[in-house]
């Protein structure tokens, strides 16, 4: 996978008993929680992958990927790896928009998004309003790697809607 749970246990994206190691478990359902947040991250990977690379990288990526989950051993290559690190970022944002999105309620599949640092309580929408906004800064920072001489991947395609930043009132 592109991205794994550790991308959630702290900062704008955290969700409440998200946890980066299984192994050290702080909460009786902390499991439950990584579990959902694993399967967005599996049911968006592919999709994501496509708007932002077009068909054909987006699913060569997507199969490179899978290759290494599976620990097999792919070619390695060093565009695709330096591809992946410039969107790893930002995919968790779209996953934690998709999360905040299908809940309606909040990361914790339960109530209201907790912002640990100002201790305080956010609407759900308002929190996707802003995940997808900062989504969109990160992508068009992607964009303008895409065209510099640093990216060596000819033919990334990025589809405009992961460009757009939105409103509150969907305007």
């Amino acid at each position: 996978m592109l991205i794994d749970c550790s991308y959630f246990t702290k900062g704008a994206r955290h969700i409440l008993n998200a946890n980066a190691t299984l192994g050290t478990l702080p909460h009786s359902n902390a499991v439950e929680v990584n579990n959902t947040i694993e399967a967005f991250i599996a049911e968006h990977q592919e999709d994501y992958l496509v708007a932002m690379l077009g068909k054909t990288i987006g699913n060569k990526v997507n199969a490179y990927l899978v290759c290494l989950d599976e620990d097999e051993k792919p070619t390695h290559h060093d565009n695709l790896d330096a591809v992946c690190d410039c969107l790893r970022d930002s995919f968790a944002d779209y996953v934690f928009f998709h999360i905040l999105r299908d809940t309606n309620t909040q990361g914790t599949v339960s109530g209201l998004v907790r912002l640990k640092c100002a201790n305080e309580y956010v609407a759900p929408i308002v929190r996707q309003v802003n995940i997808w906004n900062t989504m969109v800064n990160k992508h068009r920072r992607f964009a303008e790697w895409c065209a510099s001489s640093n990216c060596t991947m000819a033919g990334i395609s990025i589809d405009s809607e992961m460009l757009t930043k939105i409103n509150q009132f969907n305007l």
